[in-house]
C-alpha cells in the first residue's frame, strides 16, 4: 500500500480509520508526525516532550475513531489537539516560571504563518484577551487600547486624554496586572508570556 499511498486523502483516509482500519491509521500518523513533532519540539524544547505528546495526540484521534468523520479538516484538528496537549504541559511547569516563559518565547518565534496553528493560537489569545480588556475600567481601558492598539505613546496618551504621564503609567501597570490575573484564574497560565512586558 505504501507505494499508492500518496493517493488517498485525508477525508478518505478518515473514513477508513472510522471502520477501525489501522492501515490507514497509520498513513495519517506517518503524514503527519513529523510536522507535529517539529511543531512541539519548538514549542516545548524536549524530545521526550514532543514525542510523547505526539503519540498523545494521534491516540485522541484512534481512541475516537467512531467520530472521525465529522473532522472537516484534520490538519487544523491535529494541531489544536497538540496546541491543547501543549497547554497542559506548560500547566504542568506552571511552578517554573523560567521555563515557562522560555518555551512560550520560542513559540512565539518559531510557530509558521503557514500552518493552521498558528492561526488557532491567535484566534484564542485574542478571544480571551479581548474579554479581559472588556473587563476593564472605562479610563483604563482607553488607555490600554491606546497604547496597544493605536500604538500611542505615554506622552500622546497623557495629553490626549488630559492625564500626567505617571497616571498613564500606572493605569497601563494595573491593566495588565488585572489581564495576568484574569488568565490566571481562567487555568491560562500558558498565555501569561504575553503579558511580561
Amino acid at each position: 500500500m505504501s507505494d499508492g499511498a500518496i493517493q488517498y486523502d485525508d477525508n478518505y483516509c478518515l473514513m477508513k480509520i472510522g471502520e477501525g482500519n489501522e492501515q490507514f491509521f497509520n498513513l495519517i500518523f506517518e503524514r503527519y508526525r513529523n510536522r507535529l513533532f517539529t511543531y512541539l519540539f519548538k514549542v516545548t524544547k524536549s524530545k521526550e516532550t514532543a514525542e510523547e505528546i505526539v503519540l498523545d495526540v494521534f491516540l485522541k484521534l484512534w481512541h475516537g475513531r467512531e467520530i472521525v468523520h465529522t473532522i472537516e479538516n484534520l490538519e487544523a484538528f491535529l494541531f489544536r489537539v497538540a496546541y491543547h496537549k501543549a497547554i497542559d504541559f506548560f500547566r504542568a511547569v506552571s511552578r517554573n516560571p523560567k521555563m515557562q516563559k522560555e518555551t512560550w518565547d520560542v513559540m512565539a518565534e518559531t510557530v509558521s504563518y503557514e500552518t493552521a496553528d498558528k492561526k488557532i493560537i491567535e484566534s484564542d489569545i485574542e478571544e480571551i484577551v479581548e474579554a479581559a480588556v472588556k473587563s476593564l475600567s472605562p479610563q483604563r481601558r482607553k488607555v490600554y487600547y491606546l497604547r496597544n492598539y493605536e500604538g500611542l505613546s505615554y506622552a500622546d496618551i497623557a495629553q490626549k486624554l488630559n492625564l500626567s504621564h505617571n497616571t498613564v503609567r500606572n493605569h497601563l501597570s494595573a491593566s495588565l496586572q488585572f489581564i495576568r490575573d484574569f488568565l490566571s484564574k481562567n487555568d491560562l497560565v500558558g498565555l501569561l508570556v504575553i503579558f511580561f512586558l
